[in-house]
């Protein structure tokens, strides 16, 4: 009976892993990358596209 939980369990898991990995990413508000300026810059301007 244990044996069964167990198999029950990792199989669960395992079909989950491949739900979410078969789930679309979510884009950004504006269709393209996630904007973050270079480490150790000090003066950091980002050209976001008007709304």
């Amino acid at each position: 009976m244990k044996r069964a939980i167990r198999i029950s369990i990792l199989m669960v898991g395992l079909v989950g892993t491949y739900v979410a990995a078969a789930v679309q990413q979510v884009p950004a508000a504006d269709g393209g990358p996630i904007l973050v300026c270079p480490p150790r810059q000090t003066n950091c301007q980002m050209n976001l596209p008007p709304q």
